[in-house]
């Protein structure tokens, strides 16, 4: 019996053996897809049934699917730095969204496969990934045209669907004549869940689903255009944690539901059908990658060809995000079965018998706790200094030459305040408040921010998005109580929400030093230029807003509101062909923004180019019928063509859609000099 039952693992395990991995594919282009927020169990591939990712499994079914993958990171922006350099955050130094960028000695996904001779396109579904946050080096194409949230929105979150993303992609892809590389981010499925009709009416009761089934098309529709002589990869940059631990989306905890991901590879060099055992991180989709395309890897990477050698049972995971609060940060390794989470209370895990991450084993363990803490400081301890945003030598050159200098963000070795897991409850109410102000429900948003900031009183988080929400109410005398107190290191982004408060209520000159005391804090965001440069614009000092809306349109190229204001202070200093152009980038960053396109015929009417400004502004006012200032301009094109009544019903208009007293003075005023002219002639 006992021979018998020998002989039967011995097959079992001879059935179990890999394909052999084919040799490189040297003459493939490579597409690599990066999904956002996808867990792992979503995919039939992993198990899923019924499937909701009939594509992705296909794909699966053509090579090969990475059991166990994960991710180093449940933030965007570092783990897609690790995607794309086979670093580590320590090593590549980004640690958060916003506020890192990747620095610029470090080899990338583009820069390597460039320097031999693939044409390089990117294409991003989400601002966190925007240029200026470091990966945009070594792109031919770096896609990322995304217009920005508007009021109450974060900047962060904006994003644009996969089927514009995927078109860009194929467009690009379709034209190539040689090898390319190309690398497409999908953002969907991040929350807040909004899936098209058809998938929100198949998933009603469960929207992530129908965000990954929407997905899953969209990836289709790529994998259609990529052809077969393509090594693929699709991988997500983290999973979402959908109430697990208490957590309802990611970013906060380290724990598997976040770090657990979907990893496929297919194409040519890569064996068809397998499911490949063993860790896979994300830190090795880099030199596995290069492996099937025939390139050496650089020296020194973290990451490692997943089909040259034996899988490691090394991992290591990180998040900082909850220090932006002031609570400690999370550090996380796993040496095989057991995982540890450095934390104020650490926690010890056997994976194989406790995958759900429930039972800590720190207590009862303590020799495997010891083995782990000493692997993660030994790990940690060549840990690189991060680099400001505006850190590119050309941007901080020209950031010097206008009289400013990037700042660097916080180090990411500090280690003090609440465990995360103790602070839940106010991070759960966070978000839940935060949500509420998104849906434009901000008396909600108000009500649980004031309960978190008297909870925590020095949280700027807290403070500043209770402030955001008080002035989408209206209330910007409290707003700026709020904010009053504000200590002299602290968060830029809250001296900035303290500007736009004090502007509201009439403190000009107080809200330009806290936009200054903003920049000096940090240099590199782009908003506060914006806002300071409306600031001096308002009381005529157009070369300070020019220098300030020049400032932010370096930081952020993308960004249409400065583009516009930067039109609106070139066109006032009488620099009509620069405004001209400005204008018409910002048009382009955001054609659903009339601004721009109402600038520009003013502009045109200055400039005497009355058919230009006429075309305009009657498509505009077509398209935005209730723009009163596009109607008033209108009727002054219409005016000086010597068409009054034309004019006349233009202004009926103005006065019908406007709420501004001034623009119904400037109206009237209009009105009744055509009805003087009408009763001479």
């Amino acid at each position: 019996m006992k021979r018998a039952l020998g002989v039967a693992l011995l097959l079992a395990s001879l059935a179990c053996r890999e394909e052999p991995t084919r040799a490189p594919a040297e003459s493939a282009s490579v597409l690599l897809i990066t999904l956002d927020t996808v867990r792992a169990d979503r995919l039939g591939a992993y198990g899923r049934n019924p499937t909701l990712t009939p594509r992705l499994d296909a794909l699966a079914a053509r090579g090969v699917t990475f059991a166990e993958a994960v991710a180093s990171v449940p933030l965007t922006l570092p783990s897609h730095a690790t995607i794309l350099t086979g670093l580590e955050p320590p090593r590549h130094a980004v640690h958060d969204n916003g506020t890192y960028v990747v620095p610029a000695d470090i080899e990338t996904f583009a820069t390597l496969l460039k320097a031999r001779g693939f044409a390089t396109g990117a294409f991003v579904g989400a601002y966190v990934l925007d240029r200026r946050f470091g990966l945009a080096r070594g792109f031919d194409v770096y896609d990322d045209r995304i217009e920005r949230g508007g009021a109450g929105a974060s900047t962060l979150e904006s994003e644009r669907p996969c089927e514009t993303v995927v078109a860009a992609a194929r467009t690009w892809m379709a034209t190539q004549k040689g090898r390319f590389a190309a690398w497409v981010h999908l953002y969907d499925a991040h929350a807040p869940y909004a899936p098209p009709a058809a998938f929100r009416a198949a998933h009603a009761q469960q929207p992530y689903d129908g965000e990954v089934a929407h997905l899953d098309a969209c990836v289709g529709d790529l994998l259609d255009a990529a052809g077969a002589q393509a090594v693929i990869a699709v991988v997500a940059d983290h999973g979402e944690a959908l109430g697990e631990h208490g957590e309802p989306t990611h970013g906060y905890f380290v724990y598997q539901s976040t770090l657990r991901i979907p990893f496929l590879v297919s194409g040519p060099g890569v064996p068809g059908g397998q499911r490949k055992s063993g860790l896979a991180r994300t830190r090795d989709v880099l030199p596995t990658l290069l492996g099937r395309l025939g390139v050496a890897a650089p020296a020194g990477l973290d990451g490692a060809d997943l089909f040259a050698g034996p899988a490691t049972a090394e991992a290591y995971a990180e998040s900082l995000y909850p220090a932006t609060f002031g609570w400690a940060p999370l550090h996380a390794f796993r040496l095989g079965r057991y995982k540890r989470i450095e934390a104020p209370r650490p926690e010890l895990y056997d994976l194989e018998a406790d995958p759900g991450e429930t039972r800590n084993l720190l207590e009862q363990q303590p020799q495997e706790a010891r083995r782990l803490h000493e692997a993660l400081v030994a790990f940690r301890s060549r840990e690189r200094s991060a680099a400001p945003v505006g850190a590119d030598p050309e941007v901080a050159e020209r950031l010097k030459a206008l009289g400013y200098v990037a700042s660097a963000p916080a180090s990411a070795a500090a280690a003090s305040g609440l465990d995360p897991k103790e602070a839940l409850p106010q991070f759960r109410a966070f978000e839940e408040a935060s949500w509420a102000a998104a849906r434009g429900e901000p008396a909600a948003a108000v009500a649980a921010l004031r309960g978190l900031v008297k909870r925590e009183p020095g949280n700027a988080v807290f403070r500043r998005s209770l402030a955001a929400s008080l002035r989408q109410l209206g209330r910007d005398g409290e707003a700026v109580a709020v904010l009053a107190d504000l200590d002299a290191g602290g968060d830029a982004v809250a001296w900035h929400e303290r500007a736009i408060s004090l502007a509201q209520v009439g403190h000009v000159a107080d809200a330009i030093e806290s936009e200054k005391r903003a920049i000096g804090l940090n240099a590199s965001l782009p908003e506060p230029f914006v806002h300071l440069g409306v600031l001096e614009a308002g009381r005529g000092r157009l070369d300070e807003a020019l220098r300030a809306f020049e400032t932010a349109t370096l930081l952020d190229p993308n960004n249409a509101v400065a583009w516009n204001n930067r039109g609106n202070a070139l066109g006032a200093a009488g620099r009509r062909d620069e405004a001209e152009a400005a204008y018409r980038k910002a048009s382009e960053l955001a054609p659903g923004d009339p601004d721009p396109r109402n600038g520009l015929a003013v502009l045109l009417v200055r400039s005497g180019r009355l058919a230009e400004a006429e075309s305009i502004l009657a498509q505009l006012t077509q398209v935005s019928p209730g723009h009163a200032e596009a109607h008033l301009n209108l009727a002054v094109v219409y005016a000086q063509q010597s068409r009054p009544q034309d004019a006349l019903a233009e202004v009926e208009k103005a006065l019908a859609s406007s709420g501004s007293r001034e623009l119904k003075s400037r109206a009237r005023a209009l009105q009744q000099d055509l009805r003087r002219a009408s009763i001479s002639n």
